[in-house]
């Protein structure tokens, strides 16, 4: 399970490698520029996240210099490929979650209001 800066960068990786064949060349500027700014990823949080998604077999990388800029060559494994998939398993289950915890909530109002006179009648039994 990825945590959320991993599963950040790897959505901008999936984006730009899907688009070739499951491999590209991508500067560190342009992989900060998709994450979302309401994540606080720094420049720095990017080489161990990166490796931390090559030690899960994410991906596989490869740094180089092309005419003076530094680029990254990414080339998607496996588990890489299969991330889209298992992203959208994690927000079905986090909507069926929420919508059980609805439907519970409800639930326990409405038995709340159908004991509600019960436990006046009680109560007020126990008072004579």
């Amino acid at each position: 399970m990825l945590n959320r800066k991993e599963s950040a960068l790897m959505r901008v990786i999936y984006k730009k490698t899907t688009k070739n064949k499951g491999m590209c060349l991508i500067r560190p500027v342009d992989i900060m520029t998709g994450i979302p700014y309401s994540l606080e990823f720094k420049m720095e949080d990017l080489e161990p996240t990166m490796r931390a998604l090559v030690y899960d077999e994410y991906i596989d990388l490869v740094e180089s210099d092309k005419k003076g800029d530094f680029y990254y060559c990414v080339t998607l494994l496996k588990k890489g490929f299969a991330f889209q998939r298992s992203e959208e398993q994690r927000l079905r289950q986090r909507r069926s979650s929420i919508v059980w915890k609805i439907i519970l909530t409800l639930l326990g109002v409405a038995l709340a209001a159908a004991l509600k006179p019960l436990i006046t009648l009680i109560i007020n039994a126990i008072k004579k």
